[in-house]
């Protein structure tokens, strides 16, 4: 801090002859900071004041640009360090380093020649050698002299031109290093496009035209490589009257080369590279594959061959579109003399692996900040290219910030003129990669240790893969603890504690992905070279490495996700007023494109693609917590509709776990198994397939209960393993169904009657004829053997509960021997319901009546009250499965789905008092019923299963006689309406219905909770 609390921003930029230059601030900015140069004793050189306007400082925000520097430092002949101090605080880029060898100076390319001055600090500077290199060496050299200008001796340049070699054009941004004596001394970037046509290629004649636009009297030399062998050279000597209009000043652009006599071997194709002289960039999209018309068709007939061999990864669809491809190509071939391939990727053997890191910035200064330093701090530095390109940021203290990171070694700054995008700023990038590989990098994540190096054993792991992206806390369908659940903090554990656990669980795992990530990806050289920029088409973002991965697919590339590599990310820090209408925009162009991209996003999502590569860092979570004392209790369900994720509730809020921390997992209708915590925070997924990976999670949690509600939907071998785990622990299962024995579930036959636990042949024969229930997958198992399964499972139960003795009793016939104890579920009556007014004219269906609610019966009820009493109307509150059928007899009203909290609003518009449930198979509990109790409904049931069961012991309702008809339950009204049937027992209400406090406690002490 300054003077009076104040914050000094600013740089020492260095010096210009004997002057000392650069800029500072005050924030608030009050007045013009006064500038002191000391030496090494603490005395005062110099002193002077920041107020000369330097029109860059615009960026700054601050409203002036008066705020720079330039102090005369007189004798300057004597080398020393001095301390550049603004307002008393001393500004980044101080000391000074004053004396012979050091050297400041000013670049810029103009057309093809460099130019610019050079000082070195002191008095009198001698003639110097320029020379200019680029990543890769030396592109130029000129000596300079000083030449007297007598207008001030403090400032003598000495002024320089350095032609560029060839190499330096076409090549995008090309980073050049400016040196005096061979010290560094300014750096910059130029680039210079070439425009140009191959007109004719041939293994043996090219013929073309070729400039600069920047630099059009340039006449180039070609190389040209015919199978990686230098075999021709030509140079730009030709006129061409057709481009003068386009190129007025250039004089020779054309070029022509014969290669020599034809090849000998027609059947082999030829590789034809055209480079300019020293350099490596390919001109004209090259290099070209060239084959002959009968080396095409023998290409294409061993490719077709391929697929017959069986490879892995060709299957029937492979193959068949090998085929259709090969035939097109084939009778394309047939038509043609050959055919001319470009963008091919031919390696350069014996080039040190480089990897250049593209960091575009735009928002987020203390966010950046991080980002930069955690890529250095982990980066190997001989290797790693950082590259940060300033997209014209709109905060203030961006550029000052960039700029304290401007020294740091094999760092390169840029800054775009004006905001171009998210996609122009990468493509800026690429364009510098000059053969490296690349990283797409997020201003706003954090890298850890190991991760780069990661990255690339990834990638090098298998030729095929194109891209590798990282995973992270928030980046879609690379996030962890899971897509659907992006976090910015986990309570239990840091994210650089969980990248170095993800690298030691997950090093050299990955999984293929539909499409990499732009927040941290990886992309090969060879890709790039193939693939080309982004597509600027998307904009200022959002879509284009999509794009770029699907074209990158059609080459038969892959793309992966690294486990082992875990990058923080704050997404959208840039664009987070932007993303959605950029999503809005660029979306629909891919699809347009791409038809198949959203499916497959989709189908990955489905089956939830990464969750591999999250088991390891879940597992080591787990455990961490479990040895830290954390009490598990596995709750095993479904995701089916229905009473069980009630019962699961109630007994939550009623009874709880006694502290134990649950894990759920449910069968979910996409056919995984979900494990979720909430502390710790996961949500792990795998296949039927992968039951051993989930029981390693299990087991590293070691649960001390387990409480299972269902099992349909889980496959055999989960049944089998779980069996194995319940035998050495506290284990509770719950009876909401009969698919134990029944694999129909309801012990509804293929015919649709009730079939009272048939014997395993009518079973078998039952779904032969009607198949299994819709989320089976046991279905490979005989009846018998599916009673096996269960039976082996229920006997290793400390507790198997039925919450009606009806429903225990069906069990106890299934499983000779298995002791089944009866414990109502454990709901409860807020306040008991006032009597509804008594009309039974109208009658209430409540809920989802489909097939096993008794739907059909309904409609046959609902057309014989048409005939016989048309005073009766039949509300339905929900829905069935013939809504049609029964709107159209013309007594029936449904309201369709409806949310539980609509549920009064709904009976509210009804002036019934009855409640009709019609089920045909025996009801394990029926929260239905409860519901209809505590509106005051009186509820009409048939004589089977659980709801039969509680109205008969409270002695509030009705029951008909099983099987229900038409005509007894229609007589039963009538009698209820004649008052000839009481509805209850003198005294006995709703609230009978539901269980007492005794309950709760049997049911806290099953659960061994007390």
């Amino acid at each position: 801090m300054g003077l009076a609390g104040m914050a000094i921003m600013g740089h020492v930029d260095g010096m210009e002859g004997s002057y000392a230059v650069g800029w500072a601030a005050a924030a608030p900015d009050t007045a013009n900071c006064a500038i002191t140069l000391v030496d090494e004793a603490g005395e005062i050189i110099a002193e002077g004041r920041a107020s000369r306007h330097r029109p860059d400082l615009v960026s700054l925000g601050l409203g002036r640009t008066t705020l720079a520097f330039r102090i005369p430092l007189p004798g300057n002949t004597t080398p020393r360090r001095l301390r550049v101090l603004a307002d008393g605080v001393e500004l980044p880029g101080s000391p000074l380093q004053t004396g012979a060898g050091v050297f400041d100076g000013y670049c810029n390319v103009r057309a093809a020649t460099l130019t610019g001055w050079v000082t070195e600090r002191v008095e009198a500077a001698p003639e110097v050698l320029i020379t200019v290199e680029d990543p890769h060496g030396e592109v130029g050299r000129a000596y300079a002299s000083p030449e007297p200008t007598g207008n001030d001796p403090l400032f003598a340049p000495i002024q320089y031109a350095v032609p560029l070699a060839d190499r330096c054009f076409g090549a995008g941004d090309v980073r050049l290093t400016v040196l005096a004596n061979g010290v560094a001394f300014a750096k910059t970037v130029c680039n210079l496009p070439l425009s140009g046509k191959l007109e004719i290629i041939s293994a043996q004649h090219c013929l073309g035209w070729l400039v600069c636009p920047q630099a059009p009297e340039r006449a180039f030399e070609i190389e040209i490589f015919l199978n990686g062998a230098r075999v021709a050279s030509t140079g730009c000597k030709y006129p061409r009257r057709d481009l003068r209009e386009l190129f007025p000043h250039s004089v020779t652009p054309g070029f022509s080369v014969e290669l020599g006599a034809p090849k000998r071997d027609v059947m082999q194709a030829d590789t034809l590279s055209l480079r300019l002289k020293g350099a490596k960039t390919e001109l004209f999209e090259g290099p070209y594959v060239l084959a002959s018309q009968p080396a095409a068709i023998a290409a294409a007939q061993r490719v077709a061959g391929l697929a017959r061999r069986g490879l892995p990864g060709i299957g029937v669809a492979e193959q068949a579109a090998l085929e259709l491809a090969m035939e097109n190509f084939l009778a394309w071939c047939r038509r043609e003399e050959g055919f001319t391939a470009p963008r091919q990727f031919t390696p350069q053997p014996g080039n040190a692996r480089r990897l250049l890191i593209i960091m575009p910035v735009y928002r987020g200064v203390a966010v950046t900040r991080g980002c930069i330093a955690s890529v250095l701090a982990h980066r190997n530095v001989a290797r790693d290219h950082l590259l940060l390109i300033n997209d014209a940021s709109p905060e203030r203290d961006m550029a000052p910030m960039l700029a304290e990171f401007a020294g740091e070694p094999n760092l390169t700054l840029l800054h775009n003129a004006e905001n171009l995008g998210f996609v122009r700023t990468v493509n800026r990038g690429l364009a510098l990669a000059d053969g490296a590989d690349t990283l797409l990098l997020n201003a706003d994540t954090r890298m850890f240790a190991g991760g780069l190096e990661e990255l690339l054993r990834i990638a090098d792991s298998k030729p095929d893969i194109g891209t590798v992206t990282a995973i992270s806390n928030n980046a879609t369908i690379f996030s962890y603890p899971h897509p659907d659940l992006r976090q910015a903090a986990l309570e239990d554990i840091g994210w650089a504690e969980l990248a170095a656990c993800a690298l030691a669980e997950n090093a050299g795992v990955s999984v293929d992905v539909p499409t990499g990530h732009g927040f941290c990806m990886f992309i090969k050289n060879e890709v790039m070279q193939r693939i080309g920029l982004l597509d600027e088409a998307f904009g200022r973002g959002y879509g284009e490495e999509n794009d770029f991965c699907a074209r990158a697919a059609v080459l038969g590339y892959r793309h992966v996700a690294a486990g082992g590599v875990l990058v923080e990310h704050q997404e959208s820090v840039s664009f987070e007023q932007e993303k959605a209408s950029l999503l809005a925009l660029n979306l629909p162009r891919l699809n347009t494109l791409y038809p198949e991209y959203t499916p497959t996003i989709l189908a990955f999502e489905r089956i939830d693609g990464t969750r591999a590569l999250r088991w390891g860092l879940d597992r080591a979570r787990l455990a961490c917590a479990a040895a830290a004392g954390t009490s598990f209790l596995l709750l095993i369900s479904n995701a089916l509709e229905g009473g069980t994720a009630r019962a699961i509730r109630d007994l939550e809020q009623q009874v709880g776990y006694d502290g134990a921390v649950k894990l759920s997992l449910r069968c979910t209708d996409n056919g995984l198994m979900e494990l979720g915590c909430a502390a710790p925070l996961i949500r792990a997924n795998f296949l039927p397939d992968e039951t051993a990976e989930l029981f390693t999670l299990l087991n590293a949690a070691q649960p001390s209960h387990v409480l299972v509600h269902q099992l349909l939907g889980f496959p055999e071998r989960f049944i089998t393993a779980l069996t194995n785990l319940t035998s050495e622990r506290h284990s509770v299962f719950y009876i909401h169904d009969f698919y134990a024995f029944c694999p129909r579930v309801t012990m509804l036959d293929a015919i649709g009657c009730f079939c009272d636990v048939a014997d395993a042949v009518t079973c078998a024969r039952c779904v032969e004829m009607g198949g299994a229930h819709e989320a089976s997958v046991l279905n490979r198992l005989a009846p018998d053997e599916h009673r096996a399964l269960f039976a082996a499972f229920l006997a290793n139960m400390r507790h198997v509960i039925a919450p009606s003795a009806n429903a225990g009793s069906y069990f106890r016939r299934a499983f000779p021997g298995l002791e089944v104890e009866i414990l109502p579920h454990p709901e409860t009556l807020e306040h008991v319901p006032a009597p509804r007014a008594k009309d039974d004219d109208e009658i209430i269906l409540l809920g989802a009546i489909g097939a096993h609610k008794g739907s059909a019966m309904l409609l046959e009820i609902a057309r014989r009250a048409r005939l016989t009493r048309p005073r009766l109307r039949f509300h339905v509150i929900g829905h069935t499965n013939i809504d049609q059928e029964l709107r159209a007899t013309g007594n029936v009203t449904i309201t369709g789905k409806f949310a539980p909290e609509a549920l009064p609003g709904l009976l509210a518009q009804t002036r019934g008092r009855l409640a009709l449930f019609l089920s045909p198979w025996p009801e394990t509990y029926s929260y239905t019923l409860s519901e209809a109790a505590r509106h005051g409904l009186i509820p009409l049931v048939p004589d089977i299963g659980a709801p039969a069961e509680r109205v008969r012991a409270a002695q509030y309702g009705v029951i008909f006689a099983f099987p229900a008809t038409a005509e007894r339950v229609l007589a039963i009204i009538d009698d209820i309406t004649a008052g000839r049937v009481q509805t209850n027992a003198p005294g006995a209400g709703p609230e009978r219905l539901f269980p007492d406090a005794h309950s709760l406690a049997r049911a806290a002490e099953f659960l061994n909770c007390l």
